[in-house]
């Protein structure tokens, strides 16, 4: 989710446009500068006018006549936030939205995720995390790592174990590791195939640790010199992708765990 995106979905927030706000996360939006104009009394305001277009998910925009009430309340959201910020948005488009395989790939994960640990606050934060992979690497790196971390305490807590909330997420994925049954089939040497399993998953959660460590030298608000060069989005693509994954395989352990028992 880019920077406007985000300031106009926390617009409509703070109206209490719930709606209108989760409407709006739906959909990208794209700007383009049309021209400048100044203060007609010689002042040093300046005023950037640009166009506007909103791509709406396809399911959504076949019937986009049914948001209306939604849409006029997004769009005065996106003047007003413009207006704060010295930009006039001249024109406001709605087009569809296709899906890339990039998009229907996060899409299926999410899905996968939202089926077996069913939270809209997960739902919303795989949303985010993809969305500002381009826009804001530092936040997709925050909540990849969020993202493991809220399946491992879900799991502790259904076991009714004890974590601390001051652990790191390798104590968090260690935890969880002895609680679930790694290898919930029948094997050849199971304790060994336990065994890799576990460094497996352990690798997973430090690669995801490490690159959000990396937020703390490639994150905005620490102030860089004219040279400073942004993390590339590949190492940010392969933390959202490791948590997506790892987080589906401790979900996927944690259900088969819970039919077993039920057996």
């Amino acid at each position: 989710m880019d920077v406007l995106t985000s300031q106009i979905v926390n617009w409509l927030t703070e109206l209490e446009e719930n709606d209108a706000a989760d409407f709006f996360s739906k959909c990208s939006i794209e700007t383009i500068y049309v021209d400048t104009s100044y203060d007609i009394y010689g002042g040093d305001k300046e005023t950037q006018i640009c166009d506007v277009t909103v791509f709406v998910p396809i399911k959504l925009y076949k019937n986009l006549h049914q948001y209306s009430h939604l849409t006029s309340k997004i769009e005065e959201a996106i003047r007003e936030t413009g207006e704060s910020s010295s930009v006039y948005f001249k024109q406001i488009d709605w087009k569809a939205r296709f899906k890339s395989e990039s998009d229907l790939q996060n899409e299926k994960r999410r899905e996968e995720i939202l089926g077996l640990l069913s939270q809209d606050y997960v739902s919303k934060q795989l949303v985010l995390m993809n969305q500002s992979i381009q826009s804001a690497p530092h936040l997709s790196l925050g909540i990849a790592k969020e993202l493991i971390e809220t399946c491992c305490k879900t799991i502790l807590r259904s076991e009714a174990v004890f974590f601390d909330k001051d652990w790191d997420i390798l104590k968090l994925v260690k935890e969880t590791n002895k609680v679930l049954d790694l290898v919930p089939f029948d094997v050849i040497n199971h304790e060994s195939a336990k065994s890799s399993v576990a460094k497996i998953l352990g690798g997973l959660s430090t690669i995801v640790h490490g690159i959000t460590e990396l937020r703390n030298e490639y994150g905005t608000g620490h102030g860089h010199d004219a040279d400073f060069k942004m993390l590339d989005n590949l190492y940010v693509k392969l933390a959202v992708t490791s948590a997506s994954e790892l987080a589906i395989f401790y979900l996927t352990l944690q259900k088969l765990k819970q039919a077993k028992s039920g057996d």
